[in-house]
C-alpha cells in the first residue's frame, strides 16, 4: 500500500488514515478547516477540485452523508496517493479519484453536482517558477483562481454551493470571479492566526444562481495568544 518515502497519518476521525509523503507535498491545516465548513445533505454529490492527496474528500466521507464524492487532481503522483488512501479506508463505493485537469472535468463527470469544494493555488505564478509538485499546489502554474471558479460553476446545478478557502489578498479577485460566473457569495468567514493578528485567510460559500445577500460570520481564530489551539480549532482536529 505504501511506496517509498510515504507514511500513514491518522485523521483522528472514524479511524481514517491518509497516505502522505515524508518530504514532498503534504496537506495543510487550511484543507482540514475547509472540510469542517462544508455542508452536504444525505444523498448529495460533491466534487473536490485540486484535491491533492485526498484529505478533504476523505474527511467529508466521515463528516457528511454525501453518496458520491469526486476527487479531481491533475498531478498523477497525488492522485495515485489518493486512490490508495481511498482503498485503504474502504471508501471506493463513495469516493472516485480522477487524474485530470479541472478545466474540462465537467465534460467527463457532468454538471449536476450539489457541492463543489476547492482549496486552490494561492499565489500567482511567474516565469521563474519551476513546476515542482509543491509549486503546482501553491502557485497558478497549471490552473488559475479564475479557472477554478469557472470549473465550479460548470459542475454545479442551479442552487448548488461552492466552498472555497484562500488568502485574504485574493478576496477581491475571488468575489469578482464568483459574480462573473453566476456564483453569488452568501457567507464569508475570516480566519485569524490569533485574535491580535490580522486575518490571514478566508472561507467563502457561494450559491449558483443565488440572490445578492452575503453574511459575514463570526471570525474563526486558530490559536490563543500563547500559541495553543483555541477550543474551536481543537474541535476541528478532534482533540
Amino acid at each position: 500500500m505504501l511506496k517509498e518515502n510515504e507514511q500513514f497519518e491518522d485523521l483522528e476521525i472514524g479511524g481514517l488514515k491518509i497516505i502522505q509523503s515524508k518530504s514532498g507535498y503534504r496537506f495543510t491545516s487550511d484543507a482540514v478547516i475547509l472540510a469542517n465548513f462544508v455542508r452536504a445533505l444525505p444523498n448529495q454529490k460533491i466534487v473536490d477540485l485540486g484535491s491533492g492527496s485526498g484529505v478533504i474528500g476523505i474527511l467529508l466521507s466521515a463528516k457528511t452523508k454525501a453518496t458520491t464524492i469526486y476527487l479531481v487532481e491533475i498531478q498523477q503522483r497525488l492522485a495515485d496517493m489518493s486512490k490508495r488512501s481511498v482503498e485503504y479506508n474502504n471508501l471506493g463505493n463513495r469516493i472516485k479519484v480522477i487524474n485530470a485537469p479541472m478545466q474540462t472535468i465537467h465534460k467527463k463527470i457532468g454538471s449536476d453536482f450539489d457541492v463543489v469544494v476547492c482549496n486552490p493555488p494561492y499565489e500567482k505564478a511567474d516565469s521563474q517558477d519551476i513546476s515542482t509538485q509543491q509549486n503546482i499546489c501553491k502557485k497558478e502554474l497549471l490552473v488559475t483562481l479564475k479557472e477554478c471558479i469557472q470549473s465550479a460553476s460548470k459542475l454545479l446545478k442551479y442552487g448548488g454551493k461552492l466552498y472555497m478557502i484562500n488568502k485574504v489578498k485574493r478576496l477581491a479577485d475571488t468575489i469578482l470571479y464568483l459574480k462573473e460566473n453566476n456564483l453569488e457569495p452568501k457567507r464569508l468567514t475570516m480566519i485569524y492566526p490569533k485574535a491580535s493578528k490580522q486575518a490571514d485567510t478566508f472561507i467563502i460559500e457561494a450559491k449558483k444562481g443565488g440572490k445578492p445577500h452575503m453574511v459575514v460570520s463570526q471570525p474563526f481564530i486558530l490559536n490563543n495568544e500563547d500559541g495553543t489551539m483555541t477550543a474551536e480549532t481543537r474541535r476541528i482536529y478532534g482533540k
